[in-house]
């Protein structure tokens, strides 16, 4: 019995492994607006918002982000990423938030209920 299941393990524990690391885990980037808003002008006239909107939908088109909102003066993403370093480097890479036109604070986001918005 102890030599089928060290077999057993040795079949399994591979897959395991293997989808633990290619597993696509969820996190939450809030954004509030930064010190180089510009409260006088619209958003569509703030420097950088259109690069900011190009940025945020490509990556709507590369399905990393789930879902996004607003709520009060936050807007909100929940995105996948492999992990939160990936999760940082995708977000830091929009313009708007290096020229602080936006914040951004990054989360680890766990769902203990999926549904569905649909």
């Amino acid at each position: 019995m102890k030599k089928a299941l060290i077999f057993l393990s040795l079949l399994v524990f591979p897959f395991l492994n293997y989808s633990q690391e290619n597993e696509d885990n969820y996190f939450v980037a809030l954004y509030t607006l930064g010190d180089s808003w510009d409260s006088s002008k619209s958003p569509g006239e703030q420097t950088h918002f259109k690069e900011h909107s190009a940025h945020l939908s490509k990556l709507r088109s590369d399905s990393i982000i789930v879902i996004g909102a607003r709520y009060s003066d936050t807007g909100m993403l929940i995105l996948k990423s492999k992990n939160l370093a990936e999760a940082k480097s995708l977000l830091l890479e929009d313009i708007a938030v290096q020229n602080n036109l936006f914040r951004v604070e990054i989360h680890p986001f766990q769902p203990f209920y999926r549904g569905s918005l649909e």
